[in-house]
């Protein structure tokens, strides 16, 4: 009975996430967010393999286990067994699993791929993490050591705000269907990009840039915030992914230009170099002036 008792309870617990599937915008339930890039699809799939695969064989060894449980009872056979050995179930329950364990092997390895090779075309955004909070600079679009950064906010977040508590929360904003570049490294202590949306999560280490990427098909506001652990604000240190058009990326771009002393550049030049059809103005980088090593 205790043993039925358990295995009702972890059936439970494993049922349960269903319940709110309907209710949460989800791959599938107790699954990762919607994918809203093209590397957060590719995890997901990889993802989705995995979790069908096991739960196949939570299934068959769960279900076997029951089923052996309630067939071969003492009640039901006082006398048992004596045989101990089954030459061609000992190699199914070898081959088998060396099969799914190379197949997830060589899906993981497809995935690892292609998240970590940074397209050579795209825009670059240089992340700095600090305690507690975000630069964004935009290397491609600055003249000379004179840098594009993003907007500093001036109106408190809606949704990380709650009652007494103003968050201002820094905006990257990039454009729909590019390939956006990361260059992420830190200025103080060990921190973490996490975009759960785009499906990046990558560490901000001081002296050191690691990169990443992703390519976002949707517009819309995207929460993201530091995953490692870095002081006691930790907790506060968002940040969004604001996914805005082509055409609103080269406004917002002239606009960080105006305000870092620079003059406008024509809409086309900037249009181009967002498509990959042009080369960008190649502008010292922020964290290269800083004396950083590179890492993959």
């Amino acid at each position: 009975m205790r043993i039925l008792q358990n295995l009702f309870l972890t059936l439970l617990a494993t049922v349960l996430p269903a319940l709110t599937w309907a209710q949460t915008e989800t791959a599938h339930w107790g699954g990762f967010p919607t994918p809203l890039s093209s590397v957060a699809e590719e995890t997901t799939i990889l993802y989705n393999i995995i979790f069908w695969i096991i739960t196949v064989i939570f299934a068959i060894v769960v279900g076997g286990m029951v089923w052996i449980m309630l067939r071969y009872r003492a009640s039901v056979n006082p006398t048992p067994a004596t045989f101990s050995h089954n030459t061609l179930v000992e190699v199914i329950w070898t081959v088998i699993p060396a099969i799914i364990c190379v197949f997830i092997a060589w899906k993981s390895f497809e995935t690892m791929v292609y998240v970590r090779t940074v397209p050579e075309k795209g825009i670059t955004v240089e992340v700095v993490a600090y305690q507690f909070g975000w630069d964004f600079y935009y290397p491609d679009f600055a003249d000379g050591a004179t840098n594009v950064a993003a907007a500093e906010p001036t109106v408190a977040h809606e949704q990380l705000s709650s009652a007494g508590v103003e968050r201002l929360v820094k905006e990257m904003v990039v454009p729909v269907g590019t390939n956006i570049k990361l260059h992420v490294t830190a200025s103080d202590v060990i921190h973490a990009f996490y975009a759960p949306d785009m499906g990046v999560k990558i560490d901000a280490m001081p002296g050191r840039i690691n990169y990443a990427w992703f390519n976002p098909d949707k517009e819309g506001e995207y929460i993201g915030q530091c995953a490692e652990l870095c002081g006691s604000a930790h907790g506060e240190m968002f940040f969004t992914v604001k996914v805005v058009s082509k055409e609103a990326f080269v406004d917002y771009i002239n606009t960080q230009r105006v305000d870092a002393g620079l003059g406008p550049l024509a809409p086309l030049k900037i249009m181009q170099m967002v498509n990959g059809e042009a080369e960008s103005i190649s502008a010292p980088s922020v964290s290269a002036a800083e004396g950083v090593a590179t890492a993959g």
